[in-house]
């Protein structure tokens, strides 16, 4: 039976937490309210009060789950080849993050000019997002000038290649099974892909493509 409020705050943690795994399991057309209180242990009413309703809360988990530290893109990089190995830590450690991207990237969201909530009443979420990957393409620009990256590649197109080349496994974890006889948070598999990767970033480096020939 769903308990009452004692501490507000701590309600909206247990709300925002049961919320994330049922956007996860579900996305935001399939989850249920009811599921929700269920997983939170609260009243359903308390969703309502502190959220105002299924579409609002989305928005709140996105937002609270992207300021954390270790958020989409919200910590500087390590330098090159580190940095390939981290954002595929960072992603097979937090794989229910990783399938409420996968939902919103196949569900339409909630619109930008949506009523806000207390957590994101003075930002539009685009633009922190816009802002956060705008850095990421200038920490590949310093890679590329320090000679870490290839300098004549597009620095958007690369940074999009590198996301792809350290996240491919826990974005489709079936076809990493396929391919490897792996999943990807089997820690063997892990070890093997981070030396893989580190390996991977060496040979991007302009002085390995000159020795290469």
């Amino acid at each position: 039976m769903a308990g009452r409020e004692r501490n507000p705050e701590r309600s909206r943690e247990r709300i925002l937490d049961a919320a994330r795994t049922e956007f996860a399991a579900h996305g935001l057309a399939g989850a249920r309210v009811e599921a929700i209180a269920q997983r939170s242990g609260l009243n359903k009413q308390l969703i309502s009060h502190h959220f105002g309703g299924k579409e609002l809360l989305y928005r709140a988990v996105m937002t609270e789950r992207r300021l954390r530290p270790g958020g989409e893109m919200a910590e500087a990089p390590d330098h090159m080849p580190q940095a390939l190995v981290s954002f595929f830590e960072r992603a097979r450690h937090d794989p229910e993050w990783i399938r409420v991207l996968l939902w919103e990237s196949l569900e339409t969201t909630p619109d930008d000019t949506a009523e806000t909530t207390e957590i994101d009443a003075t930002t539009d979420p685009k633009d922190v997002r816009r802002g956060a990957y705008s850095d990421r393409v200038h920490w590949v620009e310093s890679e590329q000038r320090a000679g870490s990256l290839p300098g004549e590649l597009d620095p958007t197109m690369l940074l999009l290649s590198l996301l792809g080349a350290a996240l491919y496994p826990v974005l489709l974890p079936e076809l990493c099974s396929l391919i490897t006889g792996h999943s990807p948070d089997d820690e063997a598999f892990a070890r093997n892909y981070g030396d893989h990767l580190k390996q991977f970033a060496a040979w991007l480096q302009p002085n390995a493509t000159k020795r290469r020939r």
